[in-house]
């Protein structure tokens, strides 16, 4: 936990965050305007607005609203959400490498769909894939939540325990895809975490769920600076500590599930961006939760625009991306708590 407040001088001035915040939705449009126009044949905005009847014009407009767009939002909304899940399981958990792949909340998510895709059958059953992912992601929490009750004041036993459900949920989703190989290569394209083909109604989703989780996130922020002093002091202040923790816990297993359920497990958001959130905006979760959601809409978005143009016409799942960021990251910051345990 030293280590994390050590990073996390952050920009002290009202002045210098809302230049950041402006910043950084500046570059987010810039993106977002990258995804939506490059490569677009004929692209206009005129028509693209005010569309007429003719084809090339019908053309433009589905390949805009119905294509790229979703996609899009899609990415904005699932980087906001992963991030906010990953600050919050650091809170929770007071653990500064916590994250929803490493602690296997993916993974548990990821496997309950894929039992929901294989009984079920088809990948159309939105609502069910979405109903089993949550409750994937529940059973690992309640698993991380046993092992803490063992870990005392350890965070890198926890983190290990973490280790172990995701090594154990996705041993047992690979057993599982073996046995119902007719399936195998489209699901295993989902479980590298894939945005092509989303759709509008992916969006709902996310939003039906994600955007509450996030409000409440936010309202509780002054709750979690208090908790982040040690559950004492927050209880001698009147903070309810398993109370909010309890809540905190289903706020992040909702946050995850969802994102799971429409786009597989896309790891390392919840690592990286709380990190880089709490080096610029300091310490209280009030900047650190808003500036997390923004940060971690403009990394997925610009990671999944990679993963689209980089290997073109190849179009690579974006969680492959945000591992390859993701793993040198961890180990950046495994090695900062090693030197910062001997300091």
């Amino acid at each position: 936990m030293s280590i994390m407040n050590k990073g996390r001088r952050g920009l002290h001035s009202a002045a210098s965050l809302r230049l950041l915040f402006a910043i950084l939705a500046l570059l987010l449009v810039g993106v977002a305007c990258l995804t939506v126009t490059f490569k677009v044949n004929g692209f206009a905005w005129k028509p693209l607005l005010f569309p007429s009847a003719e084809s090339q014009d019908v053309l433009l407009s589905y390949t805009v609203w119905h294509i790229r767009m979703p996609r899009l939002l899609l990415a904005v909304s699932l980087g906001g959400t992963l991030a906010i899940a990953g600050c919050l399981l650091q809170a929770v958990t007071r653990n500064f490498l916590a994250d929803p792949e490493i602690m296997g909340l993916n993974q548990g998510a990821s496997c309950f769909a894929v039992i929901a895709l294989m009984v079920f059958g088809g990948v159309n059953s939105a609502d069910v894939i979405l109903a089993a992912a949550l409750c994937g992601a529940a059973a690992s929490g309640v698993l991380i939540y046993f092992f803490s009750r063992f870990s005392g004041s350890d965070p890198s036993r926890l983190v290990l325990a973490g280790v172990a459900i995701s090594a154990f949920m996705g041993a047992l989703t690979t057993g599982i895809i073996l046995l119902f190989e007719t399936q195998l290569t489209e699901i295993l394209y989902w479980m590298a975490g894939k945005l092509s083909g989303a759709e509008w109604r992916d969006n709902y989703l996310v939003w039906v769920l994600g955007v509450p989780a996030i409000i409440i996130a936010f309202l509780l922020s002054n709750t979690l600076n208090v908790l982040m002093q040690g559950e004492e002091i927050a209880s001698g202040l009147g903070v309810h500590v398993k109370r909010i923790r309890g809540i905190l816990g289903l706020l992040i297993i909702v946050l995850t599930g969802s994102a799971v359920a429409v786009a597989g497990p896309i790891g390392f958001i919840g690592l990286i961006v709380p990190h880089m959130a709490g080096r610029l905006g300091g310490v209280s979760y009030r900047v650190v939760i808003p500036l997390s959601a923004l940060m971690g809409a403009l990394l997925l978005a610009a990671a999944d625009f990679a993963a689209q143009w980089l290997f073109y016409p190849a179009d690579i799942p974006v969680g492959i991306l945000t591992a390859i960021l993701g793993v040198p990251f961890f180990l950046y910051l495994l090695r900062r708590s090693r030197e910062g345990g001997r300091s």
